[in-house]
């Protein structure tokens, strides 16, 4: 069995950023170093890796700027196209029967075209579970081949041991919930708004109970703003950063999400929800070297997300009434809320199928917290805009709260302000603590 190492690179290769996020075994974890670099344009989809030899110039060059140099890397799968994580429910069965059975669960959940892939299976055991009940949970991984072959790729180029491949359900569990005590016995579910893809993943006590990936993400309010302002997706991105906000004096009342059920018929609406979610595992060390393959890839990736400079927010209750907002002076800026207000009603009615579809299955629990993380999370007044449509308090997500911090070439300023897309990087990072 491999040596548990001391210190851990987590690795989150995202479609517009690259981060990474340096952190040392300890009670609590210590975080010594971080680092973002913007994607190569190009260089990752939603399909995975596409140029390794840029991806890897730019991870080498970010970890030398951060001054990390560990060379044991836990490596988040890239693409969400490239993974599928699922939790299936079984007849209990003995280690071998569950073996066999998993083989025929392997073949039928393959979702890709290519079926060289690899898999890794294991039993969830939730706490106070029957341990006498007729059934078991089982959380199943199957990735692309060539999506871990890539991965593997570029730690060879760096001189990097890739300690562990993982998904990033995983990590957002051990950076935001495991870590911090006030969220580790609430049922929560963590928004994650990348650029390419959004992930709704819900968990209960800290275990994943119910994860899905939306193939929508920042990039479409960027083409939403170029349609409605018609400038080019340059432009429009650049209206995003600098404009992008949830004016609450500004929705449209008459298409109000607030209370409205259902699902929408656009957007981020997934065909097919939920009769067959996309269902995750629990926190588990499965995934390593020996087990879960060579490394892999999926969940969204986390977006740029220059909407805002982040500050420490108060928790958003639905109790709290809107506040009305000052009348904008720029009228760009309720040009742009107008296009990308669809896409952001969309967004909210999926949050609230999928709580809903976790109440259907868990009849004695309900969601408590809702956590946004990611390059959207700190668009103004969106956990605010999405607590009063859902009911439920929501935050942006802050995954250095439970660690400790002694970065050595960032100051106070610079953590603060790119917390918000960091959460999948520092959870890979704490995969040796967990």
């Amino acid at each position: 069995m491999a040596k548990q190492p001391g210190v851990v690179v987590g690795i989150d290769l995202g479609s517009r950023f690259i981060k990474a996020a340096e952190v040392r075994v300890g009670r609590p974890p210590i975080v010594t170093n971080i680092g973002i670099a913007p994607t190569p344009e190009g260089a990752i989809d939603s399909s995975g890796v596409i140029d390794k030899a840029a991806v890897a110039a730019t991870l080498k060059k970010l970890l030398a700027d951060s001054g990390i140099s560990t060379k044991q890397a836990a490596f988040s799968l890239a693409g969400q196209n490239s993974v599928v994580v699922r939790i299936l429910e079984v007849p209990r069965m003995s280690p071998a029967e569950l073996r066999q059975h998993m083989d025929w669960e392997i073949g039928r959940n393959i979702p890709f075209a290519d079926t060289r892939v690899q898999s890794a299976y294991e039993v969830v055991r939730r706490p106070n579970a029957d341990p006498n009940s007729d059934n078991m949970e089982v959380v199943l991984a199957v990735a692309q081949q060539d999506a871990i072959d890539s991965l593997v790729d570029i730690a060879d180029k760096l001189g990097l041991e890739p300690y562990a491949i993982d998904v990033e359900p995983l990590a957002l569990a051990r950076s935001l919930l495991l870590t911090q005590p006030d969220m580790q016995n609430q049922n929560v579910a963590v928004v994650n708004l990348g650029a390419e893809s959004t992930s709704i993943d819900i968990y209960s006590q800290g275990l994943l109970s119910f994860p899905r990936i939306l193939p929508t993400g920042g990039n479409m309010l960027t083409r939403a703003i170029a349609e409605r302002l018609m400038v080019s997706e340059s432009e429009a991105e650049q209206l995003k950063v600098q404009l992008a906000e949830v004016l609450m004096d500004q929705i449209p009342q008459s298409t109000s999400p607030f209370g409205v059920p259902g699902a929408p018929t656009g957007g981020f609406y997934t065909p097919g929800f939920p009769s067959e979610p996309t269902i995750a595992p629990e926190p588990s060390p499965f995934m390593t070297p020996g087990s879960f393959l060579t490394p892999e890839e999926p969940q969204p990736d986390v977006p740029p997300s220059p909407f805002a400079e982040p500050s420490e927010p108060e928790p958003a209750t639905a109790s709290e009434p809107a506040l009305p907002a000052q009348s904008p002076t720029d009228p760009r800026k309720v040009e742009v809320f107008h296009a990308i207000y669809p896409l952001l009603e969309e967004l909210v009615s999926e949050i609230r199928r999928s709580i809903e579809y976790f109440r259907s299955r868990n009849l004695d629990a309900d969601v408590q917290m809702i956590v946004l993380t990611g390059g959207g999370a700190i668009m103004p007044n969106l956990d605010q805009f999405i607590a009063n449509a859902v009911g439920i308090p929501t935050v942006v997500g802050n995954p250095f709260k439970g660690v400790q911090l002694q970065v050595k070439r960032h100051g106070p300023e610079y953590v603060a302000a790119n917390a918000h897309l960091m959460a999948v990087a520092v959870g890979m990072g704490l995969h040796a603590s967990f």
